[in-house]
Parts: structure tokens; sequence; C-alpha cells
């Protein structure tokens, strides 16, 4: 099975809580998806926010596959602190996070633990389909943080730990399901080409 979980091209983060892709973040998608237009998968899933809609439909097109959405794959709700210049109040969180608290709670938002309560039963999901190939998810930096250790043991146990997620980082899975191994960590060469 391959499984490659791969994060948004870059947004506007100025825009609101569900921001579209920047022009820059429209190019990452394309350079992704021209990229990825070899690889054999039977399906594209991501979330409903327009961003990963953004940066997912011009990949299933290239691959020439289904584009399903997963409204558990949405970004945390971060609540009140969304807006950059609550940035301070984020890096808090995310500490306490780190720290093992995952029931530190963004204001009026989600704790890790509601992410990950809404992100198993997918991780389980992508794991038990008997997929021909293997599967796409295009989401989020939280989320994805959520569900790579839920579907990759050798990453750890660790839901607070910083995996690096770039704008259009593909993290490649491959292996049996119940071992899968990371191939490619967060892989940003497709927007290193000319």
């Amino acid at each position: 099975m391959r499984l490659l979980i791969i994060r948004h091209g870059e947004c506007e983060l100025e825009s609101g809580p569900d921001p579209p892709l920047t022009d820059r973040g429209r190019e990452q998608a394309a350079r992704l998806a021209d990229a990825l237009s070899g690889v054999a998968l039977d399906r594209v899933v991501c979330s409903t926010m327009r961003r990963a809609i953004e940066t997912a439909e011009p990949l299933a097109q290239a691959l020439g596959v289904p584009l399903a959405l997963e409204p558990a794959l949405v970004e945390i709700d971060l609540g009140t602190l969304w807006h950059p210049d609550q940035q301070q109040a984020w890096d808090q969180i995310c500490e306490r996070w780190r720290a093992g608290d995952y029931a530190a709670r963004c204001p009026q938002g989600e704790s890790l633990l509601d992410v990950v309560n809404r992100v198993q039963p997918v991780a389980a999901w992508l794991l038990a389909e008997p997929w021909c190939h293997g599967v796409a998810a295009v989401a989020h930096a939280v989320v994805n943080g959520v569900l790579l250790p839920l579907v990759c043991p050798e990453l750890g146990p660790s839901l607070g730990q910083d995996l690096g997620h770039s704008y259009t980082g593909v993290w490649e899975l491959e292996g049996d399901p119940a071992a899968l191994r990371a191939l490619r960590r967060d892989d940003v060469r497709h927007l290193l080409a000319p």
C-alpha cells in the first residue's frame, strides 16, 4: 500500500479561518500535481477547507482519479487564534501540546485531543480500505501531525512532535498497512524545479 500525506499550498492567512490559496500556493499545487502525475493511486481524499480542495483538485485531475472530500480532515478549529497577530498565544498552546497536555484547547476552538478523536477513524479507514495502489490525503499541518503517527508506527507515538509540514510537502508511506514506513518526509523537491 502507498499512502501520500500532503499539506495544502500556501494560503492567504489574513483572509479568515478558511482562506484560499495565494498565487504562489496555486503554483505549488500545480507543481505538486505535475510531480506526482505518474504515481499510481486510487483516490485523492482531502479536507473540506478551500486551501486543501484547491491543492487536491489539480492532483486528482493529473492522476485521473476521483477526489473525495473528508470533513474530519479539516484543520484544527483555532477559535480566536486564527489571526496571525495571535501567534504568541498559538505558540503557548503548541508548547503545552509538546509537553503532553493534549487537552489544552484553543480559546473557543479545539484541543489536540479533539483533532485526534475525529482523525482516528479516517486513519483506520485509510489503512483498512483494500486499495489497489494507494491513496493521497491532502490536509493541514496540525491534522497531518496527528494523522502521520497514527498510520506510521516508526514516527513514534508523540502527537505533539513537529514532523515538519511545508506547503505541499509530501510524506510518502509504503508497505503493509500495519507497518507503513516513511520513504519521503516532507518532500518539497517539486518546488525546486525551474
